[in-house]
């Protein structure tokens, strides 16, 4: 894994990757983690803390974390897995599934397969989801 790229911030164990950095292995990180802008990960990413994945940036394959929020604009090849809450801005595009073992919020003009939570999913616009599956409810808004 390229370390030029990344820096660690100790008292909050949080890792710090710089915007427009790309990684051709897997990313695979024990703590939280920041993910600049238009950044490329040509495999899976992977942290035992919460994620915040910068807007534009394009993950070949599929991401887990505690929690996520997965920037604007975003793409993910794989599906995004977390053990708790996840929230999806808008016009990010998923190629497989969401699943969250909290709610799930996702913004408008969205793009995924199924959208699975064992709490609520928050819908705010229109988005293109192939099913929802709700653990409580589906709250949806308009824009």
């Amino acid at each position: 894994m390229e370390t030029d790229f990344i820096s660690k911030h100790k008292d909050s164990d949080t890792f710090i990757i710089k915007k427009s950095s790309f990684f051709e292995a897997p990313v695979h990180l024990k703590g939280n983690l920041i993910v600049g802008s238009s950044c490329n990960f040509w495999s899976d990413l992977a942290t035992t803390g919460s994620l915040q994945l910068g807007k534009g940036t394009t993950v070949k394959g599929s991401v887990r974390a505690a929690s996520a929020i997965i920037g604007a604009h975003s793409v993910i090849e794989g599906s995004v897995k977390t053990e708790h809450d996840c929230t999806v801005l808008d016009g990010a595009r998923i190629g497989g599934d969401i699943v969250a073992g909290g709610k799930i919020m996702l913004r408008p003009n969205i793009k995924a397969g199924i959208v699975d939570a064992v709490g609520n999913i928050e819908i705010t616009g229109k988005s293109d989801v192939a099913e929802l599956r709700a653990g409580a409810k589906i709250i949806a808004t308009k824009q």
